[in-house]
């Protein structure tokens, strides 16, 4: 009898379930840099709800790299005076609202359509993935070192110049020259990291001599059901207009 219920144990050990049929949590690296890189690569990787935040703006939204979907409100604004623009990407297709411009003739609330392929860097957002919005796969590269400082919470510091190339960086800026204007630190950048119980980086915050980008997430592994625009909701421009704002 003890052999029997031994060998139930293994199996059930060996399927990788708890008592509640729940998946077991993969056992997190060792080494604590290891860790938060562990922690990012799974939250990339799955649907879930994102919010990101720095002086003046905030994003918010939910992304499904796996499904190809994407849907974020972008708020910006000071003085108690707000814009919203709208994004939403499904599969090759991808629309933005520009919610405030000086251009004539051209309703700012409506969507502008864009190739998915090209829409990196039209969004505020500068998606070097489109369905990476927090940039934390570039995040995750540019980690080159982290301390534990509690459970689920570690330290560390960025080096932006051993990212790959045309990887997204959030709501920071997005490159070497623009990050001169904040402070001019490309190597050593600190930053804080929560991860949750799970597994999944939770929170991740960079911290420039400027100001400081958040970025939460939440909801993994939600149906994220985005649908495209009408086309009354759509306006047409040129494509010479077009390409101005993905440039």
């Amino acid at each position: 009898m003890v052999r029997k219920w031994m060998l139930v144990g293994l199996l059930a050990l060996l399927a990788g379930c708890d008592s509640g049929g729940n998946a077991v949590p993969e056992p997190a690296p060792a080494d604590p840099l290891a860790q938060v890189r562990a922690a990012a690569a799974k939250t990339a990787k799955g649907s879930a709800h994102v919010t990101l935040s720095v002086p003046n703006v905030e994003v918010v939204g939910d992304t499904d790299p796996a499904g190809k979907a994407l849907t974020l409100t972008v708020t910006t604004g000071t003085g108690g005076e707000t814009v919203d623009s709208k994004v939403r990407v499904v599969g090759d297709d991808a629309w933005m609202t520009l919610g405030s411009t000086y251009l004539p003739n051209l309703d700012p609330t409506k969507f502008i359509w864009f190739p998915t392929s090209e829409f990196a860097t039209a969004s505020l957002v500068h998606l070097g993935d489109t369905f990476d919005p927090a940039g934390i796969k570039g995040f995750s590269a540019a980690m080159t070192a982290a301390t534990r400082t509690g459970e689920g919470t570690y330290t560390g510091t960025l080096d932006f110049t051993v990212a790959p190339a045309k990887v997204s960086r959030g709501l920071l800026p997005a490159t070497a020259e623009q990050l001169e204007h904040h402070g001019g630190v490309s190597q050593s950048v600190p930053y804080e990291a929560s991860v949750d119980a799970q597994g999944y980086l939770i929170a991740l915050t960079v911290t420039l001599p400027t100001f400081a980008s958040t970025a939460r997430f939440s909801d993994f592994g939600k149906h994220v059901k985005i649908d495209k625009p009408s086309a009354a909701e759509v306006t047409e421009v040129p494509d010479g207009l077009r390409r101005l704002l993905a440039s």
